[in-house]
């Protein structure tokens, strides 16, 4: 047994256990108390600040397409208006009826 133990020769027996002398006590872990501690409160305020990131830079290009569209279709309205018989003067090349 000693070649087991890493060389220490084995405590002689009297006859009792030390193992099961001492009683080994569970711990019950409450699960309304376990909180996600320092590291979850970093991860999860970074998540919190890239979304609000994204959502600021994709609003921004939103507001780029929207007014890209706009503007393409002023375009268009001014150039079909030019096409039809001088309305350009017009705002928008609207005809008031």
């Amino acid at each position: 047994m000693s070649a087991l133990s890493g060389g220490a020769p084995a405590p002689a027996s009297t006859g009792t256990s030390t193992a099961t002398s001492t009683p080994t006590q569970e711990v019950s872990i409450d699960p309304d108390l376990v909180t996600p501690g320092l590291w979850g409160f970093v991860t999860l305020f970074a998540l919190a600040v890239a979304l609000y990131l994204l959502g600021r830079g994709m609003a921004r290009r939103v507001q780029r397409v929207n007014q890209r569209a706009r503007l393409d279709a002023e375009e268009r309205a001014e150039a079909a208006a030019a096409r039809n018989g001088g309305d350009a003067g017009q705002p928008g090349g609207r005809r008031e009826g």
